[in-house]
């Protein structure tokens, strides 16, 4: 006879979540078919009309618990297309606080035998998508990994998400920054340059860092005052509206947008940290944040203003083209505008050069 497939529902999944709630508590090997049917409320005859035996239900199980971890780690691939910068943090972050909030909900209770079946279906899981993200990071540095791609995807599978996986989790964060360069060196880029290749959001803490830098740019900025930009950038950090790159203490590069306005409100690089590419790749972290088609403006000078001739030209290159003339605390302006692409803008600009 067929067995019926999982999206049947019904008494299957009765018997899928008896045996998942069983096996997380007893281990593979303390739980029997029996006791499965007991929980669910059926005769073990019933069970073997949906599965083969144990080892099929189990294998079922896994997969069911799986598949939402499977969606989103396929989602945050798909999207790391559109900010490459991002793709492996953004990965690498998604792991920690799943893993977090797994021990949380089934660590007192679970077996170690489901624990290391966990533990290995996810690895093998991850990897293939790891291979993607060494395939999208290397085309977008232009830096091949220094491993074969199938090759550096496993030594990060099973060093970085081992270590993520590992039950140690205060052993980790200390080791977090020797993580990171043994993931620099797996993909062929310097160490040392590590945190100039990724943007993270700003956090309170790195307030002070953000008012040094826009003190230091504030004459390119008109109209600027350091009481109401104080204000408005704490604003922005506490609803998730600013990014920036760090170097140590010193806060190398900051973008302010706003997600309901679509806009990009204010961009500044710290003058020893330019032309390295880090403002084209906030501006692109920043899209990725809207969908493809989107709308996405900044205000800046106006053609033929000497004060704007660097501004314009980023933005242009960018794929921004012009839009209405505007004024801003009296100063001529004009509304670049960008349609979000399905590509980076970073690559939009390098294909379009």
């Amino acid at each position: 006879m067929e067995r019926k497939p999982i999206s049947d529902g019904g008494k299957r999944r009765e018997i899928t979540k008896a045996a998942l709630e069983l096996f997380l508590k007893n281990g593979y090997d303390g739980t029997s078919v029996r006791s499965i049917m007991t929980q669910a409320g059926g005769e073990v005859g019933l069970f073997y009309y949906y599965f083969k035996n144990k080892d099929d239900v189990f294998d079922t199980v896994l997969d069911l618990f799986f598949a939402h971890y499977d969606a989103d780690f396929a989602a945050i691939v798909a999207h790391g297309r559109r900010n490459p910068c991002r793709v492996m943090q953004n990965f690498f972050e998604y792991m920690e606080r799943e893993t977090l909030q797994f021990r949380q909900k089934y660590a007192a209770q679970m077996h170690r035998t489901v624990r290391w079946a966990i533990r290995e279906h996810t690895l093998t899981l991850i990897e293939p998508y790891l291979e993607e993200i060494v395939a999208i990071q290397s085309a977008y540095y232009n830096v091949p990994p220094a491993l074969a791609p199938a090759v550096a995807a496993m030594y990060l599978t099973h060093g970085v998400g081992s270590y993520i996986l590992h039950e140690d989790h205060e052993k980790f964060l200390a080791h977090r920054a020797e993580v990171k360069r043994g993931t620099s060196l797996i993909m062929g880029m310097p160490p040392e340059e590590q945190e100039l290749r990724t943007p993270y959001p700003a956090e309170s803490a790195d307030i002070p860092g953000c008012m040094a830098l826009a003190l230091s740019t504030r004459e390119s900025f008109p109209g600027w005052e350091e009481t109401a930009f104080q204000a408005q950038l704490e604003n922005y950090v506490a609803r998730g509206e600013a990014w920036l790159y760090r170097d140590g203490k010193t806060i190398a590069a900051l973008l302010l947008f706003s997600g309901e306005r679509c806009e990009l409100d204010y961009l500044s690089v710290c003058p020893g940290y330019r032309r390295r590419g880090l403002a084209a790749r906030l501006v692109e972290t920043v899209a990725a944040q809207f969908p493809v088609g989107a709308e996405l403006s900044v205000i800046t000078y106006r053609k033929g203003d000497p004060m704007g001739t660097a501004a314009r030209k980023f933005y242009q290159m960018l794929g921004f083209i012009e839009g209405k003339l505007t004024e801003v605390f009296g100063y001529s302006c004009q509304v670049l505008t960008l349609t979000v692409p399905e590509v980076t803008p970073v690559l939009h600009a390098k294909q379009t050069e």
